[in-house]
């Protein structure tokens, strides 16, 4: 009888010292002590075992959107709220095969990878050209790029990466269905039907009379681009993310491609914006480019270009978004686009002076996490003389040591 009443003051003076949150448990442990002063043994690992299982799930992550969202559960990263970012644009850069000769930026999302994780991905754009103004230059071609890259996150807020493309150039096989996509959502064709199909051309005369062509056409490694990005901000309830990035291009490509053998550069300003705690992402960005080369095979090109471009992301259900930007670039070419004014009009290239404008969307579906597949398109917008015609976009993104 001494024990029992040992043991009963005992666990009174445990409970009466213990803090007024634990009061509940406290008596449920001094309800399980049975008549003869004895505890119940079941009744206390009963009790322990629902305090454990109640601390376990204060801890995971909320259910929903929060756990599902890109990003969200990284390194330096709380899980229960949803990031600034979504999956982010398609990463496409000017397919127009003029413009593989030299550097050009692309859209991306201002998320960065986490300390030491890696990202492995395969990239391929297969675009057509058409531009055609008689006795100045022709230009009827098809390319494909494949571009494998590797990124690795350092710090949580770095990242380097590399981008390693092989390309094709040729007369192709899209002709016939660039038309009839062209018929299809009444699109100007710029009378592309009354050329020879799936032939590879492109040649033109400068305005001091050079000409210049690009004659080779088949498989070759393309230039290496190096990536170096700091995450500036995760951004909060009115500031978005911003990122910082940094572009070399390295002049690897087959030299019968004829691209240019100097190094460019480009530095460029990621922002994007959740609204609210819904699933529409905002992104918007810009980027200037030098090029270490003005002339490419007497081609005469503008040394140095703006970039900017704007686009939305809407996170549907399943891991599945549906994603677009827009993006215009200044000049690229000097004058060889610089079609004569006819009378009584300021200008003739559709009044927009050749500057590159391109729209890109699709979708892009996260069966696992750390998995991206994407599906999308990529259009000419405004002047179709210096841009692709048409292109298909599909990524497979891989993120080995992502956490789910």
């Amino acid at each position: 009888m001494r024990r029992s009443a040992a043991a009963l003051l005992s666990l009174i003076l445990v409970c009466a010292s213990a803090a007024p949150a634990r009061a509940d448990t406290a008596n449920a442990d001094a309800a399980a002590v049975d008549a003869d002063g004895a505890l119940d043994a079941d009744a206390v690992d009963a009790d322990a075992v629902d305090a454990d299982d109640a601390e376990a799930a204060s801890e995971r992550p909320a259910a929903g959107p929060a756990a599902d969202a890109p990003g969200a559960g990284g390194p330096g990263r709380t899980p229960d709220v949803l990031p600034q970012w979504g999956r982010g644009p398609f990463e496409v850069r000017d397919p127009f095969v003029l413009a593989m000769l030299r550097l050009s930026p692309w859209a991306r999302s201002p998320e960065v990878l986490g300390h030491l994780d890696v990202q492995f991905g395969l990239r391929t754009v297969w675009a057509n050209h058409y531009a055609f103004a008689r006795d100045r230059l022709v230009i009827d071609a098809e390319t494909r790029e494949a571009a494998l890259s590797l990124r690795v996150g350092l710090f949580d807020r770095v990242e380097l990466g590399v981008w390693v493309p092989y390309l094709w150039r040729g007369g192709g096989v899209m002709d016939s269905f660039v038309e009839g996509f062209h018929d299809t959502f009444s699109l100007p064709g710029a009378n592309r039907d009354r050329r020879p199909r799936d032939r590879y051309r492109v040649a033109g005369i400068e305005s001091d009379g050079s000409a210049f062509e690009l004659e080779h056409s088949g498989y070759g490694l393309g230039d290496v681009v190096l990536e170096g990005r700091a995450l500036l901000s995760e951004g909060g309830p009115l500031a978005p993310a911003a990122a910082l990035t940094v572009r070399l291009r390295l002049p690897t490509a087959r030299a019968k491609f004829d691209h240019s053998d100097g190094v460019d550069a480009s530095v460029g300003l990621d922002l994007s914006k959740r609204l609210g705690e819904g699933p529409v992402v905002l992104y918007a960005g810009g980027a200037y480019t030098y090029a270490a080369e003005a002339r490419v095979e007497d081609l005469e090109l503008l040394r140095h270009r703006a970039f900017f471009y704007v686009g939305a992301e809407w996170e549907l259900v399943g891991g599945v978004s549906l994603v677009a930007h827009a993006w215009v670039e200044s000049r690229r070419e000097r004058e060889l686009f610089g079609d004569p004014a006819p009378p009584g009009v300021g200008e003739a290239d559709l009044t927009f002076g050749n500057y590159v404008t391109y729209i890109a969307g699709g979708f892009k579906v996260e069966p696992v996490r750390g998995l991206l597949l994407e599906l999308g398109i990529v259009e000419n917008l405004i002047d179709p003389e210096t841009t692709a015609d048409f292109g298909v976009l599909l990524n497979v993104v891989w993120e080995p040591f992502s956490e789910g």
